[in-house]
């Protein structure tokens, strides 16, 4: 799942949010490479901060953007719903309050993201969803126990990583299980024995490739961060497109669907390749519009609207205008790519014509999901007029 095909072509000062360069790759370049491609004061930091704080913002409704693709709900959503408070609380670290998780409705966020799943997987795939977002908490928000803390934080990785591997089978079969204690670590435990029972051990390296690639680049971001370093565009989706665990939800796609095994040689296709990156894109890029307000008030300004206002030195509005175009550009991109694959496999094997497909569509309720979720729930606590979001920072 983690095969780099080539997109456009990205300056590391260019104001345009395109994907990264063809010749990004996984893990990403050296210290030496991204010492060439940041600023690295950290006054500027909170300068921008400073910049940002007061402003206001239009946001267009995104709805008509993804019209044409399919949104659905799975039908298990009331139960999922009562699952995952209890799965809150057991997750949270010990002092960690709920209440803002609780609110989020990871129920509505389970059944939007893999609305065909059934309901023993849509469990799994749900829990899962709660584990990356509060371990995810633990290092990128800025009440997190590791925000500042570097060290703790890439133990933290390393054991994740240890016990994952070890979940999923991987380790060599007298490996002993990793002298771990941390308890969210540990829960991955779910998750892992499900994709034991119902993945090969390809299907589950590529998991933890996608983890792999994870937690390198939430290292990365969080090194930056640290040195008060404000990321290049290019540096910037050349992080992210790890960071946002969303290529590392995608290696869940056939998990979610039944009877889904695609052989390795459709991941290999530059077209599938294009659709997994259009897809970590558009979710990425809806988030750091809507989370705007929210990562402002956090002291956060590594995401798409806040870099492009200060590599551009345009206006903030400019800024997200750019980002809704690209928004657009992004599923045309997605929709031509589906297409070629489509006819690439129109002629061949029924079953795997269909499994294509599905895949497809996972990926369309991935970036439409995601939509829904964020504008149902109080995750960002934005208000719409007529799908308008009128924002003040």
């Amino acid at each position: 799942m983690t095969q780099q095909g080539s997109s456009a072509s990205t300056n590391s000062m260019n104001s345009q949010p395109t994907s990264p360069s063809s010749s990004s790759t996984f893990p990403c370049a050296n210290d030496v490479e991204l010492n060439q491609t940041i600023s690295k004061e950290p006054a500027e930091r909170n300068q921008l901060l400073a910049k940002l704080r007061g402003q206001t913002v239009r946001i267009p409704n995104l709805a008509p953007l993804f019209a044409h693709w399919p949104t659905k709900t799975n039908v298990h959503l009331n139960t999922i719903r009562t699952d995952t408070k209890s799965w809150i609380d057991e997750m949270s670290p010990a002092g960690n309050p709920t209440k803002p998780l609780q609110e989020s409705d990871f129920g509505l966020f389970g059944a939007t993201f893999w609305p065909a799943a059934q309901y023993y997987k849509l469990r799994t795939l749900t829990y899962f969803g709660i584990w990356l977002f509060i371990w995810d908490d633990q290092i990128d928000v800025n009440d997190g126990a590791m925000w500042n803390e570097t060290a703790a934080a890439q133990t933290h990785r390393e054991q994740t990583l240890a016990y994952v591997r070890y979940a999923l089978g991987l380790d060599d079969d007298d490996a002993a299980r990793p002298p771990i204690s941390n308890p969210l670590i540990l829960n991955f435990e779910r998750v892992g024995a499900a994709l034991k029972e119902a993945y090969t051990v390809e299907q589950n390296e590529a998991v933890l490739r996608e983890m792999e690639v994870f937690m390198h680049m939430s290292e990365r971001e969080q090194r930056m961060r640290v040195a008060g370093a404000i990321p290049s565009i290019e540096e910037f989706w050349r992080c992210r497109l790890g960071s946002s665990g969303i290529g590392l939800c995608l290696a869940f796609t056939e998990f979610s669907f039944e009877d889904m095994r695609l052989p390795a040689s459709f991941f290999e296709r530059e077209d599938a390749e294009v659709l997994r990156r259009c897809t970590i894109t558009l979710v990425g890029a809806t988030n750091d519009l809507l989370s705007l307000k929210k990562e402002i008030e956090r002291d956060a300004i590594d995401s798409l609207v806040p870099l492009l206002y200060y590599h551009s030195g345009g206006g903030l509005q400019s800024a997200v205008d750019e980002v809704v175009a690209f928004l657009g550009r992004e599923i045309k991109r997605f929709d031509l790519a589906a297409d070629r694959l489509t006819k690439a496999y129109g002629a061949g094997d029924e079953d795997l014509r269909r499994q294509v497909g599905e895949y497809v569509e996972g990926c369309r309720y991935f970036t439409t999901g995601n939509l829904e979720w964020s504008m149902s729930t109080r995750r960002y606590g934005v208000e719409t007029v007529d799908g308008e979001i009128v924002m003040k920072l």
